[in-house]
């Protein structure tokens, strides 16, 4: 498994945040911290928490994924299929658990053909 180079976790943190107009005051606020504690996650300063990687998840709309992937060390997916991923994240959170390993069965199977 690769490991993550949270630098650039950070630095992707940071780009999708700037991307949809969020300011660091912003992200402070939510997440009941200071402003230089996000400046410092996003630029590799500070420990990343998974509270703040899952907040940066729901805020920017993207899976926890595609963030950690911007620190693999893995090809880079293309605007379409990163799209893809995020919308398929975002219906499945709207299935029961039950539902939800129903539905990885069905995939894995599919995915063996």
């Amino acid at each position: 498994m690769n490991e993550v180079d949270f630098s650039k976790v950070g630095l992707k943190m940071k780009q999708l945040r700037s991307e949809r107009g969020i300011t660091q005051e912003q992200v402070a606020k939510d997440l009941n911290c200071t402003v230089p504690f996000v400046s410092n996650v996003e630029n590799n300063r500070a420990k990343l928490n998974l509270r703040v990687l899952l907040y940066y998840s729901k805020l920017c709309n993207v899976s926890v994924d595609t963030i950690l992937d911007a620190g693999r060390d893995l090809p880079p997916l293309d605007e379409k299929e990163r799209q893809l991923n995020d919308e398929v994240l975002n219906v499945f959170r709207g299935f029961s658990v039950a539902e939800k390993e129903k539905i990885i069965k069905m995939l894995r199977i599919w995915q063996e053909k």
